[in-house]
């Protein structure tokens, strides 16, 4: 819950938006999240995403967070490599925008679907 804490904007709400996040889980399985990240490590290195997301034809909406501790260059990235991409930066959200503000989350996705 600490961990997942610091990707909350406001620090006020924090413990409590990571305590409705962990309560429903049955514990962590360290083998598998291990696997799992190591899978995802080596997908990113050798699969060639960016040429294969420079090639998709389709709309796509990219929502993130202003105070979100990651470093925005992964974001950049994959708004630079998706040619038809809007993107909306949630000002005063950090890694879970629609979690911090579901109002302007909701507004941003109701907007680009309805274009």
């Amino acid at each position: 819950m600490l961990q997942w804490s610091a990707d909350f904007a406001d620090h006020g709400t924090a413990l409590r938006h990571a305590d409705q996040l962990a309560t429903p889980w049955l514990g962590i399985n360290h083998d598998c999240n291990q696997a799992v990240n190591a899978e995802v490590k080596q997908e990113i290195r050798n699969s060639g995403m960016a040429v294969r997301c420079r090639a998709l034809d389709l709309p796509v909406l990219i929502i993130d967070g202003t105070e979100d501790i990651r470093p925005r260059w992964a974001v950049d990235s994959l708004h630079r490599a998706l040619a038809n991409s809007q993107r909306v930066s949630l000002a005063g959200s950090g890694h879970l925008p629609w979690v911090e503000n579901p109002h302007d989350f909701s507004r941003a996705v109701t907007t680009f679907l309805r274009q």
